[in-house]
């Protein structure tokens, strides 16, 4: 099984399901599986249950243990939740090298994946489904196939508010994990760290701003830069995120060239409470971002203790002049010195 703490990035291709009996057969192992994940929700989180024995009941719901601990992999993403309502149908497989990359969703070629139907007899079945993927991640898609990489794969509804029920057969989707080093093999950045970056750029990610601060190894500044996107209040969800993708990966650009090699954030588990009508944002999905620019880059990511960064900041920003963003980029710089510098010691 992968390693959940391995860095993953997701490609996405769409599914082209024909066959009506398997396209029945799909849906209604989809529906199951979200069932299934809000189960293991309640019985992990509210009832107590050892994995052991919500898997146990799970193996029993979905007829096949790998989903079933696909299911409990998932539910762990809600932990902070007391309770969950899945809204759409979906699928998910954690990814195996040892089995062709995946036990149950197997992409067999660029543009054919197998998935496994279970049933509770014994006698699983396969259907052969078309995906279509961009023409830019073919080359990457035939190294995947051709070598033993494991990659987790989910199966979901693409939509924004319709009834899912009237587009499904439109709006299914396959999301591939693959190695984050696989991605930035053939997806690498233009700019890249050279031998002689020495400097650190500390981030301090905001609903409607990102400011980043970068110093040397002695905690001077060297340079500030702030990406200010206050629009993204009023757009929904997806472009919201593209503006805010975008502006990371300006400023990591211009990290690398302005001399950074380490690039440091708070290594934080959830987003902080935002008040109004501005909907929360993904920290998970930030710093999947974060990771896979870096590693693009070939810099380093240090993350550190999130404890006490705004409450710090008002203090160097009334000493520093400085907006308190800026001065939380900043103190998170300095962290992050400290804690690659124990780090280097406790290896060496």
């Amino acid at each position: 099984m992968v390693r959940e703490s391995e860095e993953r990035a997701t490609i996405v291709g769409k599914l082209l399901v024909n066959d009506d009996v398997a396209l029945a057969k799909l849906l209604t192992l989809m529906r199951m599986f979200r069932d299934s994940v809000e189960l293991a929700h309640t019985l992990l989180f509210r009832r107590k249950f050892s994995e052991s024995e919500v898997k146990r009941r799970l193996t029993k719901v979905l007829s096949n243990a790998w989903y079933a601990s696909s299911a409990i992999k998932v539910a762990k993403l809600y932990k902070e939740q007391t309770k969950i309502k899945l809204r759409k149908p979906l699928l998910y497989s954690v990814g195996a090298k040892c089995e062709e990359g995946n036990r149950n969703i197997r992409l067999v070629s660029t543009d054919k994946v197998l998935i496994k139907i279970p049933h509770a007899d014994g006698r699983h079945e396969w259907i052969e489904v078309r995906v279509r993927f961009g023409k830019n991640y073919i080359p990457l898609l035939q190294e995947l196939n051709s070598c033993n990489y494991g990659a987790g794969v989910t199966i979901k509804l693409k939509g924004k508010r319709e009834n899912w029920k009237t587009v499904f057969r439109k709006k299914l989707y396959l999301y591939l994990n693959v190695p984050a080093d696989l991605y930035a093999k053939y997806f690498g950045k233009r700019v890249k760290v050279e031998s002689e970056n020495k400097f650190y750029a500390g981030f301090d990610f905001n609903v409607d701003r990102i400011n980043m601060v970068i110093v040397d190894s002695y905690g001077r500044i060297r340079d500030i830069r702030n990406i200010h996107f206050p629009e993204v209040i009023n757009y929904d969800k997806n472009k919201s995120r593209a503006i805010r993708q975008d502006a990371l990966s300006k400023l990591v650009e211009y990290a690398v060239s302005h001399g950074v090699k380490y690039f440091v954030i708070e290594d934080l588990s959830k987003p902080n409470n935002i008040r109004g009508n501005v909907r929360k944002w993904s920290i998970r999905k930030y710093q999947q971002q974060v990771s896979m620019l870096v590693k693009k880059v070939g810099g380093t990511l240090v993350k550190v203790n999130p404890a006490y960064t705004s409450i710090d900041a008002i203090g160097i920003s009334l000493s520093k002049g400085i907006d308190v963003h800026t001065a939380s980029a900043y103190l998170i710089a300095l962290r992050g010195i400290k804690r690659y510098t124990t780090i280097q010691k406790a290896t060496v």
